[in-house]
């Protein structure tokens, strides 16, 4: 394959998108791409990148394009109307969906791509930016085993592919089970830094020790590390706020009351009635310094 010829889209240049598109372009391919901000997209064209004004031209340039936005509203709006991917993208091609959604508007969307013959990859990931450059995403892919083999190259140009399953939405719920832990997680790592705060200890000291022992993971290392050293964090306060709240949602479908996910879904509820979802993962830290303070 001639990778210089080889087309990608990437739509959604944020947090995840742009490091992408950045090791796409690195490894030589042609990636047309398109995000809602100016000055990122002036970033991704100074990276070579090659900017289109909405979803349909990025389809009907390439023949796999990946959707890497926050939410249902914003891959809705990538999908549907006169603009929109599916109005642009040729039968055959392939349409990769990295986002974490509720299941229900992926499967829809993944029924709308099989009307009109086109292939499509149900493809959450876990595992922040800073993995990317390296190769080194897991990416979670519910398609069916051909589809997998054939997107393979491309997107183990990010990552690790695991096939989860052959029908879309299985991936969603494998992201689901993934970020019931991140979010209780993120959680447990801020209140174990107030809690040392309030012993008057030092914090970085306790993290660090928390963090080399058994309950240890590289996610309370990023995140606890990004608030004590001022760092960016490895997902923004917005998407956790998200993901926790689909979380929650499902295990009221299926009927677990899950309570310390449940608990963790209320810091993350009170961050975004303060309108917080723009700040950094670790802004969490005074939500749950808050509530700390409100008990006497």
């Amino acid at each position: 394959m001639d990778m210089i010829k080889e087309k990608i889209g990437v739509i959604g240049l944020g947090r995840i998108g742009f490091p992408v598109a950045r090791a796409f372009i690195k490894k030589g391919y042609s990636v047309y791409g398109d995000d809602k901000r100016s000055e990122i997209i002036e970033k991704f064209q100074e990276l070579g990148g090659i900017h289109y004004q909405s979803p349909a031209e990025i389809g009907s340039y390439c023949k796999t394009v990946l959707v890497i936005v926050l939410n249902d509203k914003q891959v809705l709006e990538v999908f549907s109307g006169d603009s929109g991917l599916l109005e642009g993208i040729k039968p055959g091609s392939v349409i990769i969906c990295m986002s974490t959604i509720n299941r229900s508007v992926l499967e829809s969307i993944a029924a709308q791509c099989t009307e009109r013959n086109v292939n499509f990859v149900d493809c959450p990931f876990t595992g922040g930016p800073a993995r990317v450059p390296e190769g080194n995403l897991t990416l979670i892919a519910a398609a069916p085993l051909e589809l997998i083999n054939t997107v393979a190259p491309v997107l183990e140009v990010i990552g690790n592919v695991v096939h989860v399953g052959n029908i879309p939405g299985i991936g969603q719920s494998v992201k689901y089970c993934n970020q019931l832990l991140v979010g209780t997680t993120h959680v447990a790592t801020m209140e174990v830094i107030t809690l040392a705060r309030k012993l008057n200890l030092d914090a970085a000291l306790v993290c660090k020790i928390v963090g080399s022992g058994i309950a240890g993971s590289e996610y309370f290392q990023l995140l606890s590390e990004s608030l004590l050293e001022a760092r960016p964090s490895p997902g923004g306060l917005g998407q956790m706020c998200k993901d926790m709240s689909i979380v929650s949602n499902t295990l009221d479908e299926v009927k677990f009351p899950a309570y310390v996910a449940k608990a963790a879904t209320k810091y993350f509820k009170l961050a975004e009635d303060l309108s917080m979802q723009n700040l950094e993962g670790s802004e969490l830290i005074k939500v749950v310094e808050n509530v700390s303070d409100q008990i006497k």
